[in-house]
Formats: structure tokens, C-alpha cells, sequence
């Protein structure tokens, strides 16, 4: 889907990406993390066609970024961290205003307007205006506007930014969507959970280079750590949040999920009985495994080997 061989950007003699190899095969959800200033912005900024780059190739479904960018554009989607639509139009007139912009028409204009509103969940708020929709709602009409061409391809820019946590799991639950809908997807944020929940791959880039790229799983094996994942069957964020907060070094991940800063038999035999007393069934307990950001942090402060 995309391959990426020896990229270089630089601005004078400033390096912001050093010969960079990627990889990403098709119907994957790829969390893209750095720090600030990493070069995570100038690549999906690079990958989309709206600045150039010094040295490399860039093949994205088979062809050359350089000389196919029209093409592979009319098959990709980039949805902004920046609200990207008009408050004086409703749902439907802001859709089909895009989908004019893109010559959009026909069955297709149809059939893709139909798949936004329900992916998107706005059916019953189509003929509302954008000014008057939540902050969750307008970001869920940006996804939308993103979707109008039935893209293969999407990359999401700090999507759930600003907004609130019921939200930011309904924008979740659409983008995990996309991988049964056999869409490919490149997604940066700086919240580690969401990229554990969400992404199958992770490539973390650091100083303009990718340190580290590969399945979650693999990346999180053998990597030690003080903590365990809980994996429950069915609660609420709310009803474990208030766990949570009972108990010392308890967090909760999201409605499913609850992580621990300690491996201890007698602090786990009290928070599983907690449990039990909230009905509240487990699905599994995974020991000494560390975090997303835990590993993150290593990795890009400097006591990375392979950086």
C-alpha cells in the first residue's frame, strides 16, 4: 500500500527527515507517534502531496508519488486536526458541497453521502446546522467530508483533540471501523492509549528517523515491566473511573480495560474482588506489561540502541 525508501527532507541545512524506510500493507491501522518537532507532521504532509522532499521514493498503491499524485489523491483522504467545513450549512449541504468540489455526482454521490452520515453515526442530525453541533459532532463531520470519495487510504491528524471522552470513543469506534471495511489508515496522536486500542502497527520516529516499526504485540514482547492489563467483558468508562480511583496505581483505559502500576498477588486479589462486587467479569489479566508510553519514553530519550 505504501512503501517509502531513503526519504530525506530538509529545510537549508536543516534535516527534518533522514532517509526514512516505511513500510504499510493494505486493510492495516498504523499509529504514527514522535515527539513534537520528530518530523511526523512533514511526512504525512509529504505523503499527501502538499510539500515536496530532496531524496527518496514514495510508492503509494503500487505508484509513484511523483507523477501519480492526481491519482492516488482521487483514492486517499486527509482528515486535518483543523475543522475543515462551513457553520452556516447543515450536515447534508456541507457534504454535498465537498462532494461537488471533488465531481462527485450520481449514484456514487449517493451511495457515499449515505456511508459518511451512517459510519459517522449523523443520520438524524443530517438537516442540523454545523454551527450548532457539539464539538464531537463537528469532528465526526470532518471524518465525514473525509469520506466522500470512499477513500482506500486515510490519514487522521490528532483527530480526537479537544474533545470530549464519549467522543473521543465514538471517533474510535468509526476509525477501528475502517479496518473491517478493508481501508488502510495512518493515525497520529499523542494519546498512547488510542493507539492501543486502535492501531494494529506503530512506527515511532524520533530526530527525523524511525526508530522503531511493527505490530504492538510484537513490540511490546519482552520488554519488562512493573504493570498488568486487566481486560474486563462488559462496564462503563464512568463505573470503572470510580474503581479506579478506590484503589492506588489504577487506571482506567477505556470501558473495557483497566491498567495497573504494580504486579502484586495481594493488591490484585483486592482489586479482582472490587470487581466481582461490580459484576464485573474479567476476561484476562496480562502481567509485567509495560505501556505504549512507557516504552515510548525509552525509546526516544536517548537510551534507545537501534536510534
Amino acid at each position: 500500500m505504501i512503501r517509502i525508501r531513503n526519504l530525506v527532507k530538509q529545510y537549508g541545512a536543516h534535516i527534518v527527515l533522514n532517509h526514512i524506510d516505511l513500510s504499510l500493507d493494505k486493510g492495516v491501522i498504523l499509529g504514527l507517534l514522535g515527539p513534537n518537532g520528530a518530523g511526523k507532521t512533514t511526512l504525512v504532509s509529504i505523503l499527501n502531496g502538499l510539500i515536496d522532499f530532496q531524496e527518496g521514493e514514495i510508492e503509494i498503491f503500487g505508484l509513484p508519488l511523483n507523477g501519480e499524485l492526481e491519482a492516488i489523491r482521487k483514492r486517499s483522504s486527509f482528515i486535518p486536526q483543523s475543522l475543515a467545513l462551513y457553520d452556516n450549512l447543515t450536515i447534508m449541504e456541507n457534504l454535498q458541497f465537498f462532494a461537488g468540489i471533488q465531481k462527485i455526482s450520481g449514484a456514487a454521490l449517493r451511495h457515499n453521502i449515505d456511508y459518511a452520515l451512517t459510519v459517522n453515526r449523523l443520520h438524524s442530525l443530517r438537516e442540523q446546522k454545523a454551527a450548532t453541533l457539539s464539538g464531537g459532532q463537528k469532528r465526526r463531520l470532518n471524518i465525514a467530508i473525509g469520506l466522500l470519495n470512499n477513500p482506500e487510504l486515510l490519514y487522521f491528524d490528532e483527530p480526537t483533540a479537544g474533545i470530549d471522552p464519549e467522543s473521543r470513543n465514538a471517533i474510535l469506534k468509526t476509525v477501528r471501523s475502517f479496518r473491517d471495511d478493508g481501508k488502510t489508515v495512518v493515525y497520529t496522536s499523542h494519546y498512547m492509549p488510542e493507539i492501543e486500542k486502535i492501531c494494529d502497527e506503530v512506527a515511532i520516529i524520533d530526530h527525523g528517523r524511525i526508530i522503531r516499526q511493527g505490530s504492538l504485540e510484537t513490540m511490546l514482547q519482552g520488554e519488562e515491566g512493573h504493570s498488568a492489563v486487566i481486560e474486563l467483558f462488559q462496564a462503563s468508562k464512568a463505573q470503572l473511573d470510580e474503581l479506579a480511583s478506590k484503589h492506588e496505581g489504577v487506571a482506567a483505559i477505556d470501558a473495557g480495560t483497566l491498567m495497573t502500576t504494580w504486579c502484586n498477588a495481594r493488591q490484585m486479589g483486592t482489586l479482582l474482588a472490587a470487581l466481582e462486587g461490580e459484576d464485573i467479569a474479567v476476561k484476562q489479566i496480562r502481567y509485567g506489561t509495560t505501556t505504549l508510553e512507557s516504552l515510548f519514553l525509552r525509546l526516544t530519550s536517548g537510551e534507545n540502541s537501534d536510534a
